[in-house]
């Protein structure tokens, strides 16, 4: 049996890693559980962080560790570097991957694809200005700051930060398919670049197992519906969620309308799968390597989500059905094609020379249509040839407002992500001041 947390901390040997993260937070074990969650500033892995923790459902210790903007880090701060969690009394350690998107929480976004007056089909970005049209939110500077909440159990921390999207000077709004009413012109003087004010709130809460991280997307100064086209893909990184093993990912899974899961172990561009199965709970997208996973979910039901999917062919039916088998169509591969997945994933992160090798990059963001930016004249979108979902393009206060709650865990039969979801609860759900 389980000592309570004081027993625990009082028999505690500091070099122990349990008791090592135990004594960051400043105070007796029981004390933080019952009071919710402890701030420290401290360095992790060589970077200075404000570091969150707190005793979740289970009254096992968590953190998570924030990079801070300056204080000696290189490059910019923003999002998490560190994540910990309990296992009985091990200590599981989740660590930032040593890749140029490593780290987890940043924003990211990518401007839709247009039909353009010179015949060609690209993004506004790359086409006229040469530029990424979908940069990482971890190469803007971020101003970090803690939050009270309306709960003493609670625990708040903010960045912000300015993203940006090429768009057009005049609007064009859309035909009933999606469609822009007329092409896109090339004349670099006739688009502009907008700047997009991005707020990314970390919430924490005792007694909870999963964090919240709360984004909202400013539209006002791009002025206008119509101007600018794109989804998000925040939160977004890639971090060594299997305990530092950095091992193959086994499975990739999500829900949408329907569950997804990989049927082959591990996951390749050759695996089989379902996206058949009607979904009662939340949205929600996982990966899991050696036991392990690491996934999203949106804290409220699928019918009540706050953003619209992507279109995708094979939504509703399964790798032995679509196609008559042959997977995807356009790419030689038998999972969905990659620009089918509603969540990025690891799907760019597989080889495109041989469908059968497996990764170990652990790529995790979330997703949406690339509609938003537009207006009154887009109300649904399709997200299959048949069914559609409605689109609320451009908010009437003029930002895009989700949350989604950050799963860690020991894997489970269906998935830990999935099992949550199907509730959508055991996720903070203080509210920031």
């Amino acid at each position: 049996m389980l000592r309570p947390a004081s027993q625990r901390f009082r028999s505690c040997i500091g070099a122990a890693p349990f008791c090592a993260a135990m004594l960051l937070l400043g105070a007796a074990p029981a004390q933080a559980y019952f009071k919710g969650v402890q701030h420290a500033v401290t360095t992790v892995n060589g970077l200075s962080v404000d570091q969150y923790s707190w005793y979740d459902s289970h009254k096992l210790l968590r953190t998570v560790s924030l990079k801070q903007e300056g204080n000696g880090n290189p490059g910019h701060g923003g999002y998490a570097v560190q994540m910990t969690y309990q296992n009985g009394t091990s200590t599981v350690t989740v660590n930032a991957e040593n890749s140029s998107d490593g780290g987890f929480g940043y924003f990211v976004s990518h401007e839709r694809y247009r039909d353009f007056t010179d015949g060609s089909n690209d993004t506004i970005a790359h086409k006229v200005f040469h530029k990424d049209d979908s940069p990482l939110g971890l190469s803007f500077p971020a101003v970090g700051q803690m939050l009270g909440t309306k709960s003493p159990r609670g625990a708040a921390h903010q960045f912000t930060m300015t993203y940006h999207h090429y768009g057009t000077i005049d609007p064009i709004p859309k035909n009933r398919d999606g469609s822009d009413v007329r092409p896109t012109p090339t004349d670099p003087s006739k688009l502009a670049l907008y700047q997009m004010p991005i707020t990314i709130t970390w919430v924490f809460q005792g007694g909870t197992d999963y964090p919240r991280i709360d984004y909202a997307v400013d539209l006002s100064q791009v002025g206008e519906a119509d101007r600018v086209n794109f989804d998000v893909r925040g939160p977004y990184g890639v971090m060594v969620f299997d305990n530092g093993a950095d091992g193959l990912v086994d499975t990739a899974m999500w829900g949408d309308r329907f569950h997804f899961t990989t049927t082959t172990d591990p996951a390749t561009r050759n695996s089989t799968w379902t996206w058949s199965e009607a979904n009662d709970g939340a949205r929600y997208s996982a990966l899991t390597a050696g036991g392990y996973e690491m996934g999203l979910f949106e804290p409220k039901p699928f019918a009540k989500s706050a953003l619209a999917d992507a279109y995708a062919d094979e939504r509703g039916s399964t790798s032995a059905a679509y196609n008559n088998g042959n997977g995807c169509i356009g790419e030689t591969q038998l999972i969905p094609c990659d620009w089918d997945w509603p969540y990025q994933s690891i799907q760019y992160s597989l080889s495109y020379d041989d469908n059968n090798a497996p990764t170990n990059f652990k790529k995790m963001a979330w997703g949406s249509s690339a509609y938003y930016g537009t207006g009154k004249s887009l109300k649904r979108v399709y997200d299959t040839s048949s069914t559609n979902e409605p689109l609320r393009g451009w908010p009437k206060n003029e930002e895009i407002d989700y949350s989604l709650c950050l799963v860690l865990g020991l894997t489970t039969t269906d998935g830990l992500t999935r099992d949550a979801a199907a509730t959508h609860k055991n996720c903070a759900s203080t509210v920031p001041k």
